[in-house]
């Protein structure tokens, strides 16, 4: 018969994560969908009332501007970049705006910059989309609430 050697017991492991208290250089408030200042729907809001009317593409080059200078600053403290919504997404959020009536068209448009493509119309705050503020967090939760 084989004789057994004995058994080596395994050192557990260290914990990888340690609580090493509050770190001042962190940003504490939250980011992503949970950050209400980096939503795209209040952002829109925002770019519409300082400069009255735009085009839904001068408004995602604004806010893809604006989260490239929030990267850098969260890049210098060791933070995670936020990601920019692609451009498919940030229509589909123009598009519950547009259905919800918080923008409408003014009728100017310009001629875009390749033939091929539509004439930019430019959009505008109703009196509707300057008083609320819920639709403008999340659209499809004031259209359905049933799905939240």
């Amino acid at each position: 018969m084989k004789q057994q050697r004995p058994r080596i017991k395994r050192a557990k492991k260290e914990p990888t994560r340690k609580g090493h208290g509050p770190n001042p250089d962190r940003i504490t408030i939250p980011w992503g969908r949970a950050a209400s200042e980096h939503r795209p729907g209040l952002f829109i809001k925002g770019y519409l009332l300082e400069h009255g009317e735009s085009c839904c593409a001068d408004i995602y080059y604004a806010m893809s501007q604006q989260l490239e200078r929030i990267n850098e600053e969260r890049n210098a403290i060791g933070e995670a970049p936020i990601k920019r919504p692609n451009y498919s997404s940030f229509a589909r959020y123009w598009h519950w705006f547009k259905k919800l009536g918080l923008v409408e068209p003014t009728g100017k448009t310009e001629p875009s910059i390749y033939d091929f493509l539509q004439k930019r119309g430019f959009f505008k705050l109703t009196d509707e989309g300057r008083a609320e503020h819920r639709a403008w967090e999340d659209p499809i939760a004031v259209t359905h609430p049933e799905f939240r």
